[in-house]
């Protein structure tokens, strides 16, 4: 089987770089294990991905899967327009979308009727939540503006698709895949420091980025409320710092924290859940069982824990995770472990394969 994949970039540590990074990873697991073979196309605009796809089929020939990673600002009705005319060119081959998106919300799920599946790296459990009339078309933003008053304006990253073609929306894969987290799984097995002889007792970069002169955002709003939901634990607990600090510093906090904290940002899966995971701190964050996504790190009280999305539960919730360190380390070290199963048995060239196998 054959893949072109039209990517935006490699680049650890954005949402679509990390996205594509795991096809390099395991490209001998692809061809040997699944015969895959993908050939990975750097585009940046429509035009690249329509010269790329005819450069293809000129020298290669066509392909059984073309997979389509666009912009998350390319205008919706655009978009579509152009997967439907990239359908006219592709002739049998299936035409996939590979959205890197940050919440389970997308602006593009128009293209829907154009394409044979959208993979998208998280998805609504409940796949008829897609229909809802959420508020900025986001399930959290939703709960934002709801819950807490704040007004989204005219904030709006959300769109509804056609339910006959529903079903062709699936979980993909999320930001935990990259050499990076392998090498903090294997700093973490090899120079382990046991859960409770860290001395920091939650890990708390969670920083809002407000910018000077610029309207506050929902999602900056929302992480200042998980901000003042945990920092009056300073008074008995050790904290970090919530400000931003260089990454050696980040990361070597994380190393010596029982428990990291990860409010939802733009989306609900941030890269600091899969870090705090591979660092073997205890990882809790506001409930997660509306979504679906992989490597599965989320499972409540077995991963990781979770707390309310209004966050009234979490000096509770910290406290008892403080207070039963045995139970607190078995699921750092579960969490741990269905991190490092998914890198050590190529799981994601498994996945690749379920996905796109006709």
């Amino acid at each position: 089987m054959k893949i072109l994949l039209l990517s935006r970039n490699q680049n650890l540590g954005t949402a679509d770089g990390q996205q594509v990074i795991p096809f390099g990873m395991y490209k001998r697991e692809l061809r040997e294990r699944h015969g895959i073979q993908v050939i990975n196309t750097p585009t940046n605009s429509p035009a690249t991905r329509t010269a790329s796809i005819r450069s293809h089929f000129h020298s290669h020939g066509p392909p059984d899967s073309v997979l389509a990673m666009p912009h998350w600002a390319e205008p919706a009705d655009e978009l579509a327009a152009w997967f439907e005319h990239a359908r006219t060119l592709i002739g049998d081959a299936r035409l996939i979308m590979l959205d890197s998106y940050d919440p389970t919300c997308s602006p593009h799920l128009g293209v829907l009727p154009f394409v044979d599946m959208y993979i998208k790296k998280q998805v609504l459990a409940n796949s008829a939540d897609y229909l809802s009339d959420f508020r900025g078309g986001h399930i959290y933003a939703d709960f934002v503006a709801n819950h807490w008053g704040f007004e989204l304006g005219d904030w709006h990253f959300g769109s509804k698709p056609d339910p006959d073609h529903l079903h062709k929306l699936v979980a993909g894969w999320n930001l935990g895949i990259t050499p990076r987290y392998q090498r903090m799984l294997q700093l973490s097995r090899f120079s382990p420091v046991p859960w409770r002889a860290r001395p920091i007792d939650v890990h708390l970069r969670v920083g809002t980025l407000n910018q000077p002169n610029k309207p506050q955002e929902w999602y900056q709003f929302s992480r200042a409320k998980a901000l003042e939901s945990v920092q009056p634990l300073g008074k008995q607990l050790r904290l970090s710092g919530s400000g931003r600090v260089g990454s050696r510093r980040y990361f070597a906090e994380m190393y010596a924290s029982k428990i990291v904290f990860s409010p939802f940002g733009w989306g609900e899966v941030c890269f600091r859940d899969y870090e705090a995971v591979a660092a073997g701190a205890l990882l809790v964050k506001p409930d997660m069982s509306h979504l679906t996504t992989a490597p599965n790190i989320f499972i409540p009280h077995e991963t990781y824990i979770p707390v309310r999305w209004d966050l009234t539960d979490v000096h509770d919730v910290m406290r008892r995770c403080l207070d039963r360190p045995d139970e607190s380390a078995r699921i750092a070290a579960n969490a741990r472990s269905v991190l490092q199963s998914f890198y050590a048995q190529a799981r994601f060239a498994d996945l690749l394969d379920h996905l796109v196998r006709p």
